[in-house]
């Protein structure tokens, strides 16, 4: 019998959204950061003159500042907009996002990442985050999907991608005698992860790219291999799928979703080796 238990909790790994160097396409979009800036008095009197609700809340601040003058505060579910005028900072634009209510034990919560996707060189989105964690004797696992939603000018959020895998960390134990400790040679677990790149090839056009990494313990019992793999697609945001393709087991979604690597030989740049 296959002993899949799971050993202690581990981090929580957020997606990471990075550029990368494409050779084939110009990236003439960039994606931009929210921070946990510090702003001038002035600057936060002007704000909370215009936003006063959310100057309960100081410390959920995160703001941008673009080249052309303009200012983007995030704070919980909104996102404003200001112009940096000869007057002041003006409210430009606002827009909120009501997170979904999820029943207990299905979702850990929903979140904003704190960065703006460029659609074209004026428009922008947001990604909303709902993540998941199992936890199991002795460990569990912690997943994040991913939804953008475009910032429209009339002020709405428009969803343009659904439920799209962003990263997962699981850690499972392998180790379950004296025998199997002895065998281990000090890794007494199988780990895999999943995390996601992004980057705006040009209007309308991104590309994810999908990192996956398995490794097994060489006291495991569950007939799989350590391996790496990763997967580029092209995201036409006119016409996104309902799903990225990606193996599934990529798409993790629970411990019964846990799948031999032996199906997925076809991945691109798949690097196998053996335990």
């Amino acid at each position: 019998m296959i002993k899949r238990k799971i050993e202690i909790a581990f981090l929580v790994v957020a997606g990471i959204f990075t550029c990368f160097a494409n050779p084939t396409f110009a990236a003439p979009l960039s994606i931009l950061e929210f921070k946990k800036t510090q702003l001038s008095q002035n600057e936060q009197a002007q704000l909370c003159i215009q936003v006063k609700k959310l100057c309960e809340h100081l410390d959920q601040w995160r703001v941008l500042k673009t080249a052309d003058r303009q200012l983007w505060l995030l704070s919980g579910g909104d996102i404003i907009q200001f112009n940096n005028s000869a007057t002041g900072l003006k409210l430009s634009k606002q827009w909120h996002v009501n997170f979904s209510t999820q029943k207990e034990g299905t979702s850990d919560g929903q979140f904003i990442f704190p960065k703006l996707f460029p659609m074209t060189q004026n428009r922008y989105a947001i990604a909303v985050i709902d993540s998941f964690s199992e936890m199991y004797s002795g460990g569990g696992a912690n997943i994040e999907r991913a939804s953008f939603y475009e910032l429209t000018d009339s002020g709405t959020t428009h969803q343009f991608i659904a439920n799209y895998p962003f990263s997962f960390s699981r850690m499972i134990r392998a180790c379950f005698s004296e025998q199997d400790y002895e065998s281990s040679k000090g890794n007494c677990h199988d780990e895999d992860s999943l995390s996601l790149d992004i980057c705006p090839i040009k209007p309308m056009l991104w590309q994810f790219r999908y990192r996956y990494s398995l490794s097994v313990s060489p006291a495991s019992d569950s007939g799989e291999k350590s391996y790496k793999g990763s997967r580029n697609l092209n995201i036409d945001l006119n016409k996104a799928q309902e799903q990225p393709s990606i193996p599934e087991a990529w798409n993790y979604a629970g411990m019964l979703r846990i799948k031999s690597v032996d199906k997925f030989e076809e991945v691109d740049d798949l690097q196998s080796h053996n335990r």
